[in-house]
């Protein structure tokens, strides 16, 4: 938990039971758990947003390239066919 040992955290809940008072240590721990839960809510959310947004860039990223890919091969089969004939090439023959 946060790199912190059991005998550390039993220091730290001493020196605050002696600087806050057996009476305001159930209200401090309300509220950093409160600050801990709105904390863990914000980082799920963000990370969500970010996964989502992943996931959207990775589908344009997949758009692109299948446009792409089927550019390429209109072109490859555009050179592949025989052009074709006009009238003022029969007419030089």
């Amino acid at each position: 938990m946060f790199g912190v040992g059991t005998s550390e955290l039993v220091i730290i809940l001493i020196i605050a039971l002696l600087i806050l008072g057996p009476k305001e240590i159930p209200k401090v721990a309300r509220t950093i758990g409160k600050g801990m839960r709105e904390l863990q809510r914000a980082k799920d959310e963000l990370k969500k947003n970010i996964e989502f947004e992943e996931e959207t860039v990775s589908q344009v990223k997949s758009d692109f390239r299948e446009m792409i890919n089927e550019t390429e091969e209109e072109i490859k089969s555009e050179f592949k066919s025989p052009p074709p004939e006009t009238k003022d090439q029969d007419n030089l023959s």
